[in-house]
């Protein structure tokens, strides 16, 4: 996918700050375009990124053929851009999911909820979108999904709710099918 212009990104933001009233002569504007330009570009890399990088898998290593035991990564931190007002959402990304014949480096979870989360989205569309991935990339017998968001769009205009987070929930396979494997996974974050 072809790298967003900065340059003309900039120029574009600068009308719109002169639009509003900014002065870009002053010295704490003068480089706010370009500065606002790369921001833009590094808070939706997501979009662009290749997903090779993504998906290094290793065989589990089990004493039997098939490895059912939890993974669970909690804290992964991200920040994307709510699609509605271009405004951060400040997520925090629990993943978990229960490997069948393979796994995933742990720094590859973080990488996957990175490329989701670093783009124009919506909270909801973005825990599908990781769980569906890690599904289909190791055949996990299931995935669960948590997000935690704080959105900047619902502090900063209109209701001005400066407290709310927004959690999401998404299960698939065994976390969905199985109440067992499900209380297990939330009792586990219960305990932390």
């Amino acid at each position: 996918m072809k790298q967003p212009d900065a340059n003309k990104l900039a120029e574009h933001y600068a009308a719109i700050l002169q639009e509003i009233g900014a002065d870009l002569h002053s010295e704490g504007m003068r480089e706010t375009p370009m500065r606002a330009a790369k921001a833009l570009v590094e808070m939706t890399e997501g979009s662009r990124m290749e997903t090779d990088a993504l998906t290094k898998q290793f065989k589990a290593e089990c004493q039997v053929a098939v490895c059912h035991d939890m993974v669970i990564v909690e804290g992964i931190h991200e920040v994307g851009l709510c699609e509605h007002h271009l405004l951060p959402i400040i997520m925090s990304i629990t993943i978990g999911y229960v490997p069948d014949k393979k796994i995933l480096g742990l720094s590859k979870l973080a990488r996957i909820a990175g490329y989701f989360a670093r783009r124009f989205q919506n909270q909801e569309r973005t825990a599908h979108l990781i769980a569906e991935f890690i599904e289909k990339t190791v055949e996990a017998l299931g995935v669960a999904v948590l997000i935690d968001g704080t959105h900047l769009c619902a502090m900063a205009r209109g209701v001005r709710d400066t407290h709310s987070v927004m959690k999401v929930n998404v299960m698939h396979g065994v976390f969905q099918s199985d109440p067992d494997v499900r209380r297990e996974f939330l009792l586990r974050l219960e305990r932390r």
